[in-house]
């Protein structure tokens, strides 16, 4: 399958997670938690078709959250090996 992408910058997000049982003759044979996410962005939406039409196919649709933040919260390399002790 081709890769599809889409990139938005989002100015609201929100998530909702609830708890699904699945049932076999009322006894519950497994447990699933589903995560809702909401999303707000400006712009038309059109510029999420491609991963709209690739769900309404029945495809699978892997989501990837970025930040240019993030990279600042990670602790630099060091530049020269350090050695402990004589």
């Amino acid at each position: 399958m081709a890769k599809v992408e889409a990139k938005v910058q989002t100015t609201k997000i929100e998530a909702r997670v609830k708890l699904v049982e699945e049932r076999v003759e009322g006894e519950v044979v497994d447990r699933h938690l589903m995560t809702e996410v909401k999303i707000e962005y400006e712009g038309t939406p059109a510029r999420l078709d491609k991963v709209l039409y690739a769900l309404k196919a029945g495809h699978d649709v892997d989501v990837t959250f970025g930040s240019p933040q993030y990279s600042l919260d990670e602790p630099e390399e060091a530049k020269e090996p350090v050695t402990v002790g004589s």
